[in-house]
């Protein structure tokens, strides 16, 4: 029967093992004690026009998932799901300012008094000419408070290192509770067929982010996250265009300008970019896990590349007794917990 339990394929992932690249953190810390020590806000990639027949919405949520307000808003003005947009996804366990938008006549002036809820503040309301679409952000901004930080010197030197870059790893959300989203990715590869769409999305996207963390690991383990070398393949920073070049003074110039960034493979159909010894370290990585390659081409995924590098953009911090507040500003895609990582171990993993 689908999506019944399989004993053979229930297994808790250790997922801790990926390297650090400044060294596993002696700071310990509470982390989303509480929904307010998580907020996030969306920067648009554009500013609305203040008119057309998209009403936008920023709305404050707490303790739930977008697709919940999702729902709340198709719900009080009678539209279908589909009608209402949204640019990401934000975790449940935070509080997130998040645009949403609705379509409706120009001339329509909806009565938004009881909009909200307990877990739903409307903040602002703008009108634009086109519907919010996925991906339509610049950045998210995070303020996260670290709680009874039992050493503050070992936290804030990490904290100074990580200002000039990070591990671009997919965050342990992507991987479920205890990273069941790879037991299910284990199932499909195996033969199994999901029917649920949902699941099917997290087993797919799980394990391609988990061999993407791989071949950072292994990067970092070889000496290679800051090194690059003849087979690299190259991107242009903030866009998803990818090259290669042999080794050379002005690469090597613009990889500490970050102008570009060394890459490493989201897997799929076709074959690796990479060449030389570069080729070698992700094929051997990936071969680990050929049943999840073999899945991933099956399901119409093609090859593309991701930065191997995260840079946390206005970066601060303060102290309040004991605990300490961070501040950053990360693009689209990428992760706070990725960022904090490499800085603090957590007390608690509360829904990363």
């Amino acid at each position: 029967m689908e999506n019944t339990v399989d004993q053979n394929y229930q297994q808790d992932w250790d997922l801790s093992h990926w390297q650090y690249l400044y060294g596993k953190p002696e700071s310990e810390a509470t982390f989303k004690a509480k929904p307010q020590d998580f907020v996030v806000t969306e920067n648009l990639a554009f500013e609305p026009t203040g008119e057309g027949e998209h009403l936008f919405l920023l709305i404050e949520k707490i303790q739930l998932n977008t697709q919940q307000v999702c729902e709340h808003l198709a719900k009080f003005f009678d539209k279908r799901l589909r009608d209402i947009g949204y640019a990401g996804m934000k975790d449940k366990q935070s509080v997130s300012r998040q645009w949403f938008s609705v379509q409706m006549n120009v001339l329509q002036q909806p009565e938004l008094s009881n909009i909200s809820t307990d877990n739903i503040h409307l903040v602002k309301t703008i009108r634009h000419n086109k519907k919010l679409k996925v991906g339509a952000l610049t950045s998210n901004h995070f303020d996260i408070r670290l709680s009874d930080v039992s050493d503050i010197d070992d936290l804030t030197q990490k904290l100074e290192l990580a200002k000039t870059g990070v591990p671009n790893y997919f965050g342990l959300q992507r991987f479920g509770f205890k990273g069941n989203n790879l037991n299910w990715a284990n199932r499909m590869a195996d033969g199994e067929v999901i029917k649920n769409k949902k699941i099917k999305g997290f087993a797919l996207s799980a394990s391609r982010s988990y061999l993407f963390n791989q071949v950072v690991s292994q990067r970092i383990k070889e000496g290679l996250f800051n090194t690059c070398k003849d087979g690299d393949v190259f991107m242009l920073s903030g866009s998803n265009s990818f090259f290669t070049e042999s080794i050379n003074d002005a690469i090597i110039k613009r990889l500490g300008e970050d102008d570009i960034q060394i890459s490493a493979p989201l897997a799929g159909d076709g074959e690796l970019a990479s060449t030389h010894s570069i080729l070698e370290i992700e094929q051997s990585t990936l071969l680990q896990h050929a049943n999840w390659l073999t899945m991933l081409s099956e399901h119409g995924l093609k090859q593309e590349r991701r930065s191997i590098k995260l840079k946390p953009e206005n970066m601060h911090w303060q102290q309040d007794k004991q605990d300490v507040i961070v501040s950053f500003d990360l693009a689209t895609g990428c992760f706070a917990t990725s960022v904090l990582r490499e800085c603090v171990i957590f007390r608690e993993l509360d829904e990363q």
